[in-house]
This record gives C-alpha cells, sequence and structure tokens, in this order.
C-alpha cells in the first residue's frame, strides 16, 4: 500500500438537547461502551501526539513519513477537540468525566516515569492499532451504526475514517526509531500483550461507573445486550480479533490491512455530509 494520505479537516460537530440519552438504539449500556471510549480518548491521544512528536527530529523533513506525522498530530489535534465537547455533555448527564480521566493519568503517569520513550511509542502503535482494526469495522459495516442518533453516528464515522487514515504513523515512526528488527519485534509484542490487558479493565470499568451513574448497573437484560452486540451481533470484538492476532507476526504492517476501498467509500460519504 502506498504511503498514507492524511487530509486535515477542521470537522466541527453540534451536540444538543435533542441528541437522545441514550442515543445508540435507546440501549444503555452500549450507548455507554462507545461513550466510555470517547472519555478515553483526549488523554488518550495527547500522550500519543506526544509520544510521536519525541521522535520528530529523527525523520528527515523531505521523507513522506515526516508529512505524515503532521497530519497525524493535526487529526488528533482535532479528535482531542471534539471529544472533549462530547465528553462535557456526558459531563452534564452526571458521569464521573474526572475521576475516569484520573485513572488515565496515572496510568500515563506510571509509564513516564517507567518506561523508555521508545516503548511508550510502542505502547502508541499498540492502542493506534486497537482504534484502527475497531474503525475498520464501522467503515465496513457502516450498517452497525444503523439507529444511531445521526448527530453522534457522524463523530464515530468521521472519528473511523482519519484513525485510518494514519493508522500507521506510529508504527512506522517506531520502525524508522527502531533499527534493530528482533528487538523492534519483541517490544512491540511485549506492548500489545500489557496494553491488552490494562485496555480491557480499563473499558470495562468506564462502561460499568456510566451505568451506575444512569442507575443501570443491575440491569441485566442490558448487559446481556451489550455481551450479544460485542461478540455475536454484529460481534465487533469477534469480528476484531484475527486482526488483533496480525499484530504478533513478524511481518506485520498496519497498511497489510487493506482498507483502501473502505475508506474511499466512506470519504465520499464524509464529503456529502460537509
Amino acid at each position: 500500500m502506498p504511503p498514507a494520505d492524511i487530509p486535515t479537516r477542521d470537522m466541527r460537530f453540534t451536540l444538543d438537547a435533542t441528541v437522545p440519552r441514550y442515543w445508540y438504539r435507546g440501549w444503555c449500556h452500549v450507548t455507554r461502551f462507545f461513550d466510555a471510549f470517547s472519555i478515553m480518548f483526549p488523554l488518550g491521544e495527547k500522550f500519543f501526539i506526544d509520544s510521536v512528536k519525541h521522535f520528530r527530529d529523527q525523520i528527515p523533513a523531505e521523507t513522506p513519513l515526516a508529512a505524515e506525522i503532521t497530519g497525524f498530530i493535526h487529526q488528533e489535534g482535532t479528535h482531542i477537540r471534539e471529544h472533549r465537547l462530547y465528553n462535557l455533555r456526558l459531563a452534564a448527564q452526571g458521569a464521573p468525566i474526572d475521576a475516569l480521566e484520573a485513572l488515565i493519568q496515572l496510568r500515563q503517569q506510571n509509564s513516564l516515569q517507567r518506561v523508555s520513550p521508545a516503548t511508550r511509542l510502542a505502547l502508541t502503535a499498540c492502542l493506534e492499532h486497537y482504534t484502527a482494526i475497531l474503525a475498520d469495522q464501522l467503515l465496513r459495516h457502516p450498517e452497525i451504526l444503523d439507529g444511531a442518533d445521526p448527530a453522534m453516528a457522524a463523530i464515530w464515522q468521521w472519528h473511523a475514517i482519519e484513525e485510518t487514515e494514519h493508522k500507521a504513523v506510529a508504527f512506522d515512526v517506531f520502525a524508522a526509531t527502531e533499527p534493530r528488527p528482533l528487538r523492534r519485534y519483541l517490544v512491540r509484542c511485549g506492548a500489545m500483550l500489557g496494553v491488552s490487558v490494562y485496555f480491557v479493565i480499563d473499558l470495562t470499568y468506564f462502561v460499568y461507573r456510566l451505568a451506575a451513574c444512569d442507575r443501570q448497573r443491575g440491569n441485566w437484560r442490558e448487559w446481556c445486550r451489550l455481551q450479544w452486540w460485542l461478540f455475536v451481533h454484529p460481534g465487533i470484538f469477534t469480528r476484531v480479533l484475527p486482526a488483533w492476532l496480525f499484530w504478533f507476526a513478524p511481518w506485520f504492517h498496519p497498511n497489510r490491512i487493506d482498507s483502501r476501498a473502505v475508506l474511499q467509500t466512506a470519504r465520499r460519504a464524509l464529503e456529502e455530509q460537509s
């Protein structure tokens, strides 16, 4: 696949009182699954930007990767802005945004104290792989968002497009700045195993806390619906498992998961909406 085309858009979304509290088909826990991701994004994507920027001076300015880093930083910065506005809406509903962000900050502070910049870059590449393979599902199966409030569906479709556009940047910076193939492979595999544990634990906890805020933590029907949605139909987590495992192949590269056709279709739809 050729070098990424990473546009620098300035998308802005308006989330007003017409957006339902449970904007995904009226389903509490599935809505909160998406909302939990939104809470993670502002601090998470700042971490991604900082991890990549640390190595920016090591990438020759005239190379395609240098231009891709610029696009990556712009897109992630826009995601931070829009998801902070999204999260203000959640805070107005009583969601414990500050407490959940404090957990993310603690994770990041531990990372800054305990691991090297190269490992933080590897962690970034791992988390970018997570967002990319989940985004790929939204692009390949746009019907996943059928029944969602149009304003919320638009945010997630846009975010999926941009995660797909810059999915290889952190990986390529890591590859360019760690020239030893065996060490690069071992670091990225170890990073993925570690980050996966915390990712699943934190995501589960965030959804639980949001459900508790809604006084729905004992709603077993909604919990079962969420599990069915995640693992059976549409089964997003089940579908992404092969792509997650592909990370551990020595020949892995994000662009080997070819999203060009679905990305082109999604871009056209985004342009028509703009």
